[in-house]
């Protein structure tokens, strides 16, 4: 079984120093989510390297048994790296992400072998050389659609059901899985630029996990149901990690919602809506680099929605995807703003991603990926 740790660079003198500091007793001990060897803290090492594979901001988009790399400057796509996963999981139970350096990227996904039982596996893909390691099988059964890199790179949590699962990158230990509870099936995960807490978007609500402690508090009530088509990206927070914005539908009439919510009481202030412009389920939405706007992918209509954060009240008149209204799953599945001034991209549920150009809410040319597409992870220069 091969192992990321074989493919690393040797530490620095300072991360050597840090893999035996008192920090990392520290963060040992206080470890909720006992098992996985270390929970990650800002001071934690990283899986060193650098993908030498392209020179600039990378996407990543995840399909039933691949993973395509786009090159964000250039709109390139890169060959499809296959998944060593037997079977087809369900459209939307997959999630892909990147760890901090650029260098490896983390699916969370299913694997049925042929007459056997359907299993979820986190599976590391090695950026460098275009190659995806064994899976890690992860406990827990039902929906594997978010997964994220904790700060300073080193543990990965995985949606596994109504669970969140810890993984060591560097030694494969899968640590004990946090519980929410029956009915809190985890749809999409964010974490806080600035804490150590990941808010889990459920049906009805957000739950904040204290990841130092893995201990959750009590769910921040939304009144949202969650998208149709599963998403990882249906919450973004903002840069200071103050504000977090949810998207799904919800009362008077179950049209589609985004409401934003202050991080440090966990009260909604705010609350938009796109019934003026017809049905919509918001599948994802993201924030633009300056915090300005928020672009929700609407997949019963195949727009694109902005909300001026600075008028929340007042959506602008959304933007129709190129090709005419949604036909089967040619649906807008995610949308993520890459770094700096790449823009956004959205996945459109079939084969490809549309770049998109929040400023003059235009569309570039579609960038074919691997078949199956459903979501997107974008990373900066390695």
């Amino acid at each position: 079984m091969e192992d990321p740790r074989r493919h690393r660079t040797r530490p620095t003198v300072r991360s050597r120093a840090r893999l035996a500091g008192p920090g990392l007793a520290i963060a040992l001990l206080a470890a909720g989510l006992a098992g996985c060897g270390v929970l990650a803290t800002p001071d934690s090492p990283t899986v060193a390297g650098a993908r030498p594979g392209s020179a600039g901001p990378v996407g990543l988009v995840v399909c039933p048994t691949a993973v395509t790399p786009i090159e964000l400057a250039t709109h390139l796509p890169e060959a499809p790296i296959a998944l060593p996963i037997r079977g087809t999981p369900p459209l939307g139970d997959f999630a892909v992400t990147m760890s901090p350096d650029g260098r490896w990227a983390f699916v969370v996904t299913q694997t049925t072998p042929p007459g056997g039982a359907t299993t979820n596996v986190l599976v590391p893909v090695d950026l460098a050389t275009q190659r995806a390691r064994t899976p890690i099988v992860l406990p827990g059964h039902g929906a594997t659609g978010a997964v994220v890199v904790m700060h300073g790179g080193r543990t990965v949590l995985a949606a596994s059901g109504t669970t969140v699962v810890p993984v060591d990158i560097a030694t494969r230990a899968v640590g004990t899985p946090l519980d929410l509870g029956p009915g809190h099936t985890v749809t999409g995960m964010a974490l806080s630029p600035t804490t150590p807490v990941l808010y889990v978007l459920v049906d009805g609500g957000v739950v904040p996990v204290d990841t130092a402690t893995a201990t959750a508090r009590p769910p921040i009530v939304t009144g949202l149901t969650v998208s149709s088509v599963s998403s990882p990206h249906g919450l973004v927070l903002s840069a200071d990690g103050s504000t977090l914005y949810v998207a799904g539908q919800g009362p008077p009439d179950y049209g589609g919602r985004v409401v934003e919510v202050d991080v440090a009481t966990g009260v909604v202030t705010a609350s938009t809506g796109f019934d003026r412009f017809g049905i919509s389920d918001p599948a994802a939405l993201a924030l633009t680099p300056d915090g300005a706007h928020l672009l929700v992918a609407d997949s019963a209509d195949s727009w694109i929605d902005t909300v001026a954060v600075a008028d929340f009240a007042n959506p602008l008149a959304p933007v129709r995807l190129p090709g005419g209204a949604a036909t089967g799953t040619d649906h807008p599945t995610d949308i993520v703003t890459g770094p700096g001034t790449t823009g956004a991209f959205v996945v459109t549920g079939l084969d490809s991603v549309l770049p998109y150009d929040p400023v003059h809410q235009s569309f570039g040319r579609a960038v074919r990926v691997c078949s199956g597409a459903s979501s997107l992870s974008a990373g900066g220069t390695p």
